[in-house]
């Protein structure tokens, strides 16, 4: 067994039982959330809605199986608001708080570990308890009802402009900065890797390290964009979905990027190397450095040439220990004697 295949089997063993008990613990808490509803009923209260809840010290961890401790219902009195729930550990968390007093916070989208859900914390800053409308984890559905939700109990708390609309981005400096900076990078891959820069990248093993290392740490500054953009009072979702988009950016722009780089380190410039023409149209270099060249592609257009006759082409070397292939020229014979073919054949 490859290592691959060992390292997907354990990460398959260790992810069943994980879903398994996220599952087992939403199932125990709707049976305990329809119980306390069916409660209410025989109580005569009708004024309710139903909540997910998290208390301070669960709702800090940045790792957990699910964004809410537990299922509850947040019930809507006269003069106070009575919250109840039962944890996971059975324990019941019954809690009511008065409508002069209710401390009500907005907190939004908090984070990645907040599932996807808005939050609201009530009750005192030292001992707070979170809320979020048990909707789903639909971030548009979650943020309109913990709205209405606040409205509902609290008809003077007046919501932060965040909760009342959709986040725009245009009207954020961080984020229109990270659209920004993702349009121009695409724009670089673009221009300059498809039609300015004439040199084609010869991959060869000396240079590997420089694609998949430097594709992962690529990835790896997602994470300073996420912290800075969460830090300018981007919601949580649109910053990873921001710091995702400024990851696939600055990949797409890499290679150019790196090829640009190596050709300004480049000591000589451009320097015309002699290859000898082998088998299956490929080209080997008369002398030692630069890498072979294989044209398998482009058979027909070799073919005509003796096996063994020198060819001359154009590289750049830099510092980074990339060969760089200028082609132009010989593209424009090739799509010459390829046309000159088709014509023939008709």
């Amino acid at each position: 067994m490859s290592t691959l295949s060992t390292i997907q089997g354990i990460f398959l063993l260790t992810l069943i039982p994980i879903l398994w008990l996220s599952l087992r613990k939403g199932q125990r808490g709707k049976r305990a959330q329809d119980q306390i509803v069916e409660a209410l009923g025989r109580e005569g209260l009708n004024d309710w809605c139903r909540v997910y809840v998290a208390r301070a010290p669960f709702f800090s961890r940045r790792f957990k199986l699910s964004g809410f401790e537990a299922r509850g219902i947040l019930v809507n009195l006269q003069h106070e608001v009575r919250l109840i729930a039962e944890l996971p550990s059975g324990e019941r968390l019954e809690k009511i708080y008065p409508k002069n007093n209710l401390g009500l916070r907005w907190l939004g989208n908090t984070g990645i570990a907040s599932s996807n859900l808005h939050w609201i914390a009530i009750g005192s800053s030292e001992n707070p308890l979170m809320l979020s409308a048990d909707v789903g984890f639909n971030a548009l559905q979650s943020r309109e009802a913990t709205a209405d939700m606040c409205r509902r109990v609290n008809a003077e708390f007046r919501l932060p402009a965040l909760a009342k609309s959709d986040f725009a981005l245009e009207k954020n400096p961080a984020s229109l900065v990270v659209v920004s900076a993702f349009f121009l990078l695409l724009a670089f891959a673009l221009i300059d890797g498809k039609f300015l820069n004439k040199y084609e990248w010869l991959r060869t093993e000396t240079t590997a390290w420089l694609l998949m290392p430097g594709m992962q740490m690529i990835m790896l500054c997602a994470l300073p964009v996420y912290w800075w953009l969460t830090k300018a009072r981007v919601p949580a979702r649109e910053s990873l979905t921001l710091s995702t988009l400024m990851a696939v950016g600055l990949s797409i722009a890499y290679i150019p990027a790196i090829k640009r780089v190596d050709q300004f380190l480049s000591v000589t410039g451009p320097q015309s190397y002699a290859y000898r023409l082998g088998e299956n149209a490929l080209l080997m270099p008369v002398s030692s450095g630069p890498p072979n060249i294989d044209y398998a592609g482009k058979k027909e257009y070799w073919a005509q040439f003796e096996e063994g006759s020198i060819h001359h082409f154009d590289l750049v070397h830099g510092r980074l220990g990339l060969w760089q292939l200028d082609h132009s020229e010989l593209e424009k014979k090739m799509r010459q004697f390829y046309e000159g073919h088709r014509k023939n054949k008709k």
